[in-house]
């Protein structure tokens, strides 16, 4: 009989322990707003709303929830105003894109459309230029060369004297 006593009290006990345990683990407003408020610092807003909307839930007068949920939907519309603005400026930019390619097509065409006149003034001129760069003839090239050649000096190297010309230096 003893024995079906301590049972008794065993099982008790470990029921009061397992309500307690159960008691500890209720969350508290501030448990809400710290796990809202760490979301929101990670940039995971989706998250930080959906703690702030449970602890809200079980303490809807609470102020740290009310006001970190007005901040939490601040946030998520300046999100979506920056998204939208980002698909703007993506849709000018394709615009730009676009006009850029239309110039370019239309001074292609323009150019495709000069007469080969003008084509034959474009080599003349591309000739013009490379005969600027070769107007030398070797022998001039030679005269200059023997020229700058005269006006050359050598270079001789000669080594500076010790300073302590006493000292004996030991090798070793």
């Amino acid at each position: 009989m003893a024995l079906r006593i301590q049972l008794k009290l065993l099982r008790l006990l470990s029921l009061s322990l397992l309500l307690a345990s159960a008691a500890a683990r209720a969350q508290t407003a501030d448990d809400f707003f710290h796990g809202g408020a760490m979301f929101y610092i990670s940039n995971n807003i989706p998250s930080a709303k959906e703690v702030v909307t449970n602890g809200m839930q079980r303490f809807p007068d609470n102020e740290k929830l009310k006001k970190l949920w007005e901040l939490l939907n601040q946030q998520q519309q300046s999100q979506s105003q920056q998204q939208q603005q980002q698909k703007e400026q993506k849709q000018d930019d394709k615009k730009q894109d676009e006009k850029k390619q239309e110039q370019e097509q239309k001074k292609q065409e323009q150019q495709d459309q000069k007469p080969q006149e003008s084509k034959g003034d474009e080599k003349k001129r591309e000739e013009q230029k490379q005969m600027q760069a070769h107007a030398m003839t070797p022998e001039e090239a030679k005269k200059l060369l023997d020229a700058q050649k005269g006006e050359e000096q050598v270079l001789q190297f000669r080594p500076q004297e010790p300073k302590n010309r006493g000292k004996v230096l030991k090798d070793w």
